[in-house]
């Protein structure tokens, strides 16, 4: 059995979101490279890939 280490162990990027509340969205949920935000009634899914923010769900507005 392998130990479980920390994501910056295991080379993985940590996600930053920062970012996204500066862009007005209020972080609703996170979990690893996945957060539900939401900004007015718009409700979104992100993934946090390639250094940055990307949609993969919800209701409401495209960009971050």
């Amino acid at each position: 059995m392998q130990p479980l280490g920390s994501p910056l162990s295991l080379g993985h990027e940590v996600p930053n979101l920062e970012l996204l509340r500066r862009a007005g969205w209020l972080v609703s949920t996170a979990a690893g490279a996945y957060c539900v935000a939401w900004r007015g009634r718009d409700e979104v899914v992100f993934q946090w890939r390639d250094g940055g923010w990307h949609r993969v769900g919800g209701q409401g507005a495209a960009a971050a």
